[in-house]
């Protein structure tokens, strides 16, 4: 049986498609990259905000199309769309041959043993990476018990739920062996690490566990919750040098008047004490945050004072989302909801604005050496694509090297040229 996995979404469905496929890790089962060329396709959903949903139903829609093409024999699909709207999907796309809750990874192996006469499959902690294999994602926690009221993370993912940190640290060791070098931590929120478990030093704990690790050189910290950065977070990054001077910090906006609309805990004032004291602390930190635009509510003055901050506090890497009102949450139903074509303009202000800063911050590397890891080939020019200990895969910078080198290796890259997004180097032995 020759399978395809496509996993849409953020990289905790990544690791939630790749313990899938260790668990049906069989030698009767072959996985391939590409949909046509499969007899299985399994589409791994996000259901988190409107466009996400329209590619996840765009994906299965293109599925069933192979399906009746005769490519595709069956089409499953799993993640957070049927986890939310199983029955809806049923109705509307007949076709699927089957819709999974999100972690129905049992239910998939036995039908496809049922289906396909395949020895016995069962749920396995090895992984098959999905990602390159010099980095992966290690999920420490799922669900969230903050209650921003645009969100639909709570709805579909539950209650804040951790991993034990023995299992962490195994699971870590397991991917050290398979020639992980660089581990990146993800949760709905990383830094409530330890809340469940009453340590308020897990965190730490853990970060220090995998730093042990002598293959992995690089661990990164994503998805931060301002109003969990406390003292033991701050000690991290100058107690363990292989933690990358890089943290997302997702703040949503600036205004107080917003951010209590939002139910997001704490002030604008709070935010910026969290930024100063980062950038005091840990020296060349790169902050990325994220910014919902286009909020019930948000007027110009509002949207004026994020732009004002962004201008003032520089960050080095920002992301931006115009807001959607998600059934069932409190968002969707406040009065002043914002005109999509002024969302769209703000949208436009904002990655105008961060991409004249972003292209300045670059510009100061030039004539640096960076410590560069290689993710893989430059399909655009001679040599390879990479990135500092400042940027995450899929969407931060990239640095593009000349020379003769080895995917998911380090160098001392040189930088000659930079743009907005990208630096232009090369490696120096």
């Amino acid at each position: 049986m020759k399978l395809c996995m496509i996993t849409l979404g953020c990289p905790k469905n990544i690791v939630d498609s790749e313990y899938l496929l260790g668990a049906l890790g069989n030698k009767q089962v072959q996985l391939v990259d590409q949909a046509d060329q499969a007899d299985v396709v399994i589409v791994n959903t996000c259901g988190f905000i409107l466009p996400a949903r329209e590619e996840a139903i765009e994906t299965i829609l293109e599925a069933v199309q192979l399906k009746a093409n005769g490519k595709v024999r069956q089409v499953y699909v799993t993640g957070c769309l049927p986890q939310r709207y199983r029955d809806e999907l049923q109705r509307a796309i007949p076709e699927v041959d089957h819709f999974f809750d999100e972690y129905d990874f049992g239910q998939i192996g036995q039908q496809l043993v049922r289906r396909w006469n395949l020895s016995e499959v069962g749920r396995s902690n090895r992984r098959v990476l999905q990602t390159p294999k010099h980095y992966a994602y290690l999920k420490i926690a799922e669900g969230c018990d903050h209650r921003c009221r645009y969100c639909t993370i709570p709805i579909i993912k539950g209650r804040y739920r951790e991993r034990p940190m023995a299992a962490l640290v195994d699971e870590a060791q397991q991917l050290a062996e398979q020639g992980v070098r660089e581990l990146i931590l993800v949760a709905q929120d990383t830094t409530s690490y330890g809340l469940k478990q009453r340590a308020a030093n897990s965190l730490e704990q853990l970060i220090a566990a995998i730093a042990k690790l002598e293959p992995i050189q690089w661990i990164r910290l994503l998805y931060a919750h301002p109003a969990r950065m406390n003292d033991s977070i701050f000690r991290l990054y100058n107690e363990y040098p292989k933690l990358c001077r890089y943290i997302d910090l997702p703040i949503q906006h600036i205004s107080d008047k917003i951010l209590r609309a939002m139910g997001r805990v704490g002030s604008g004032d709070d935010i910026r004490r969290i930024i100063d004291r980062l950038r005091r602390e840990v020296p060349e930190i790169a902050i990325r945050t994220t910014l919902m635009i286009g909020y019930p509510g948000e007027t110009e003055a509002d949207f004026a004072l994020l732009k004002q901050f962004i201008q003032e506090v520089q960050f080095e890497r920002l992301g931006v989302f115009q807001f959607y009102a998600e059934e069932g949450t409190p968002a969707s139903k406040l009065p002043e909801q914002i005109d999509p074509e002024i969302k769209q303009q703000r949208y436009e202000e904002i990655m105008e604005l961060q991409a004249d800063i972003s292209e300045q911050k670059n510009r100061q590397l030039v004539g640096r050496s960076l410590r560069v890891i290689i993710d893989e080939r430059d399909e655009d020019r001679p040599g390879f694509l990479g990135r500092s200990q400042w940027d995450s895969p899929q969407i931060d910078n990239t640095i593009h090297v000349t020379g003769e080198l080895e995917i998911g290796q380090f160098y001392s890259v040189r930088i000659e040229q930079a743009a907005e997004y990208d630096l232009f180097g090369s490696a120096t032995f």
